[in-house]
């Protein structure tokens, strides 16, 4: 086993080693080890200082965040469906246009149902979602948008 210590490890020596000085020193000599290192004490206190509430706040407002990307995503999943059509009848023309314009993606729904017409509503509607979900409808957009879909 080698005696070399990783780059972690030293520095948690020298902080422990700091640590340590710092707490055996007076609060004199911290003031004036300070001064001596150009530092302003009060200056050094106050952005100190700040940088802890930041820390303190970005904490508290974890669960905001967390939640603020939910929502953002729960939007995104409304704006898609958004782009489905609404009725049955429409859902299954688009998907026939999206066949038709991109056969490779007939291969993904034709290995479990050998017709299309054998795909219920709920299976298009499905199948469209997952196709907007990975942009495919999106793509098509400029096309459907010449007066067909």
């Amino acid at each position: 086993m080698s005696n070399k210590r990783t780059d972690a490890e030293k520095l948690n020596f020298i902080s422990g080693a700091l640590a340590d000085s710092l707490v055996d020193a007076t609060d004199g000599e911290v003031l004036e080890e300070a001064r001596l290192l150009g530092l302003d004490p009060t200056v050094e206190a106050n952005r100190v200082k700040t940088l802890m509430l930041e820390t303190v706040k970005m904490y508290q407002q974890r669960a905001l965040r967390e939640a603020r990307r939910a929502y953002d995503a729960q939007a995104q999943q409304r704006a898609r469906v958004a782009s489905i059509p609404s009725t049955p009848a429409k859902r299954r023309e688009l998907f026939s246009f999206v066949i038709a314009k991109q056969p490779q993606y007939a291969e993904l729904f034709t290995a479990q149902h050998r017709e299309f017409t054998d795909l219920t509503d709920t299976d298009i509607e499905s199948y469209l979602e997952d196709l907007d979900e990975l942009g495919v409808l999106e793509k098509l957009k400029p096309d459907t948008e010449d007066g067909d879909h």
